[in-house]
């Protein structure tokens, strides 16, 4: 059997990105894209949680900003945590390896606005 995680998203950034630094100094990028979907005909939308690390990171934090436009792809990570109440939490995130910026629809820029990264795992 073998295994496989990719995930390709296109979407919209719902937050401005976060970048912060590791306790080793690692940069690491996160934020948020709202992915529309069409059903029938009632429109739907899908929220996932991104992160992104290293220079890909620094790249999104400086060029990116909410409503902006991205296509992301990378693989899924499933995380749990204790939270402060002593209940277990549990979270799928997208792990980003590349990212295309895209222009606003009608704007002058198409793809041009920055450049595509790999995280290195």
């Amino acid at each position: 059997m073998v295994s496989f995680n990719r995930v390709v998203l296109g979407g919209n950034l719902t937050r401005d990105p976060e970048l912060r630094f590791t306790q080793a100094g690692v940069p690491v990028c996160s934020f948020g894209i709202a992915v529309n979907r069409v059903r029938s005909r009632n429109e739907e939308v899908d929220f996932f949680d991104i992160s992104a690390w290293r220079e890909l990171g620094e790249t999104i934090a400086t060029y990116k900003k909410k409503g902006d436009p991205i296509l992301v792809e990378g693989r899924l990570q499933y995380r749990t945590w204790e939270a402060q109440d002593g209940s277990k939490r549990s979270k799928v995130d997208v792990v980003a390896d590349n990212v295309q910026f895209l222009g606003r629809p009608g704007g002058a820029d198409t793809e041009d606005e920055g450049s595509s990264g790999r995280q290195a795992l």
